[in-house]
């Protein structure tokens, strides 16, 4: 029998710290005391929304493992994502002003 999963309540979140680089969008999540960092957004794809994946180590056997999971509940992560998102813009307009190089 699957057990029913309990979301983490994320309330008094705050985005901190975002980086776009060349393999993914890469951000700090702070909860009342608590900060995750290296959270990242993945982009949608084909068959999939954007999500929010939670930090991943090597293995010994070269596999990828998460350090820890968060569950989020649907409406807690699309507006996490769309905190990032909106770094993301103000940082490019930034960029752009500056003369510099544009968004990926």
């Amino acid at each position: 029998m699957a057990k029913k999963i309990t979301y983490f309540n994320a309330e008094g979140w705050e985005v901190e710290n975002v980086r776009q680089l060349d393999f993914g969008t890469f951000f700090t999540l702070k909860l009342p005391g608590l900060a995750l960092y290296n959270m990242r957004v993945v982009p949608a794809g084909e068959k999939y929304d954007a999500f929010i994946s939670s930090p991943e180590q090597k293995g010994k056997d070269g596999n990828y493992y998460k350090i820890f999971n968060l569950y989020l509940s649907k409406e807690d992560e699309a507006a996490i994502i769309e905190a990032v998102d909106e770094i993301l813009d103000e940082q490019f307009e930034a960029e752009k002003a500056k003369g510099r190089k544009s968004r990926k």
